[in-house]
């Protein structure tokens, strides 16, 4: 719980966890629409240090929040996620941007600062073209030479603009061009006069009955011919998917200052050194044990609930409900390097799974507390540190065009051991296999190791465990014993096959040890 808490700085939220406590004033808000995240209301807050930062809402919850986020009040926010700030036009320079959710606790702030929080940027600055073009400024000057508003076309809309003259204190002048109610706005000003305003779907129909149906049944030919519905040969479709799993060993390698440089979405095969581990995003997350997505702690409903249940309430934000099965997932975000460059990927659970060696629910040992001190990592993942893998890394469109410097890891060889990740199994905006996942959200399918929240709220905790690998006698340590509770596991376990390749196995208890003999091999 947040309750208590000191305020957190602006400046120091990262995504390593979501209960965070910041006290913030609206500087600015609008809403807008995408074809990839559909209607969200934004916003640009800043708190007491001048430290602004860009948060978003999504459609569902904008009726709530909006009416509680009023611009140029102050406001305390609690319980909120952090993503990364990415794509063009970003309203601040910071790195992460704010996710508001229903979770999200929204109260009055004692604290009032009669302050807009301005980066005001010289014309001339702008005018020498050194400035970063996916940022907006802002900027102050006096309006000179307003045209009259004009209509003109822009992607099949008619759309009002105006173009103006801007000039600042050492007669620095700039050309600006105003759109829509912005130009409305300006041209009103200046003139001192009244202005008065004014997916496509796929259907699919079987034996459909028209006469288009009909003709083509007519001209096909009379041979008898039929469905058939031709099984796979068990054997060959194995091989199938095992030259499918190996084709990426025959790609040529390259190196980090290729990837970095790359102008077309494609994989690339790389051969790094791991030098740190990036703790701004922590170490894991826990995942909902049916939908495979990100949940979060419901802290209104647990304090709603009387008596206040000792076990976590969660919440997923894909299944719209609150959710008992959870599970730990690995979410590593590898600091590497070759001899060209260095960079930053990021491993989801079921390929950093396999050369951690351990289950991210057996590191925790069945807690459920998130991350409070991201620098205290266990000795299994910090062992990656100083070793080489070579990674199948994914370039896509917000590395080339949105400067993203993360590149997600689709698989990993580790000597004669093939780690794979699942179709979909993605972070933010990553493609695969035609599956596309919105900013903010972690997808890894749960396959083993699902834990139920246990009737008594057992939650132990996870610094415990890890103070116990840095040296506490070992009369206190939890880490040379198994989990004291034994986990319930699925089916669909993963099981690293003789060839070196993940597949399905029914016998999920053998996985692990199988892992464990192929790894020492």
């Amino acid at each position: 719980m947040t309750i208590g808490c000191a305020f957190a700085k602006l400046a120091d939220v990262r995504p390593f966890k979501t209960t965070w406590k910041v006290r913030v004033k609206v500087i600015h808000s609008w809403r807008q629409y995408s074809g990839m995240s559909g209607e969200t209301m934004d916003l640009v807050l800043a708190d007491e240090h001048g430290t602004k930062m860009h948060a978003g809402i999504k459609k569902k919850d904008i009726g709530r929040l909006s009416k509680l986020l009023v611009v140029g009040e102050w406001k305390v926010l609690e319980n909120f996620q952090v993503s990364p700030a990415t794509g063009l036009f970003r309203p601040t320079p910071s790195n992460w941007k704010i996710g508001l959710s229903m979770n999200t606790i929204v109260t009055t702030c004692s604290i009032k600062v009669d302050d807009m929080f301005l980066s005001l940027v010289p014309i001339q600055t702008i005018l020498d073209g050194d400035l970063n073009h996916n940022f907006l400024i802002d900027v102050i000057g006096q309006v000179l030479d307003v045209s009259e508003i004009k209509t003109v076309p822009v992607l099949g809309r008619e759309k009002r603009k105006l173009e103006c003259v801007l000039r600042d204190i050492n007669d620095q002048r700039i050309n600006c061009c105003l759109w829509a109610g912005y130009a409305d706005q300006l041209y009103e000003a200046c003139s001192d006069m009244q202005v008065t305003n004014a997916f496509d779907a796929s259907k699919l129909i079987i034996n459909p009955i028209c006469e288009e149906a009909d003709a083509f049944r007519i001209g096909l030919p009379d041979d008898g011919a039929i469905v058939v519905i031709q099984e796979d040969d068990e054997e060959a479709e194995k091989q199938r998917i095992k030259e499918q799993e190996d084709a990426w060993l025959a790609l040529e390698m390259k190196s980090v200052y290729d990837i970095q440089n790359a102008t077309e979405i494609e994989k690339f095969r790389i051969s790094v050194k791991v030098t740190g581990i990036d703790t701004d995003w922590g170490w894991y997350y826990f995942g909902c044990g049916k939908c495979q997505f990100r949940v979060t702690k419901d802290l209104k409903k647990e304090g709603a609930t009387k008596p206040r249940p000792k076990a976590p309430v969660w919440y997923c934000d894909r299944c719209k409900s609150n959710v008992k099965t959870v599970e730990a997932k690995f979410k590593l975000h590898l600091l590497v390097e070759d001899d060209s460059a260095k960079t930053k990927v990021m491993l989801l659970d079921s390929v950093a799974y396999g050369i951690v060696d351990k289950t991210a629910s057996f590191l925790l040992n069945g807690s459920y507390d998130e991350i409070q001190d991201p620098e205290l990592i266990p000795d299994d993942v910090k062992s990656l540190v100083g070793k080489s893998f070579e990674f199948l890394v994914g370039v896509e469109k917000e590395h080339i065009v949105y400067g993203n410097d993360t590149y997600k890891v689709h698989k990993v060889k580790k000597g004669l051991l093939i780690l794979d990740t699942e179709s979909g199994d993605g972070p933010f905006i990553a493609i695969d296999n035609g599956s596309t996942i919105a900013s903010g959200e972690e997808l890894s399918v749960v396959k083993s190791n699902s834990q139920s929240i246990s009737d008594d709220g057992s939650t132990p905790s996870p610094k415990r465990d890890f103070e116990s690998m840095h040296g506490v006698p070992a009369g206190s340590s939890t880490s040379k014993k198994h989990c004291p509770k034994q986990l319930p596991t699925e089916a669909s376990r993963e099981l690293v096959n003789p060839d070196g390749l993940i597949s399905q196995h029914p016998e999920a208890n053998k996985s692990e040890a199988k892992l464990h003999q192929l790894t020492e091999n």
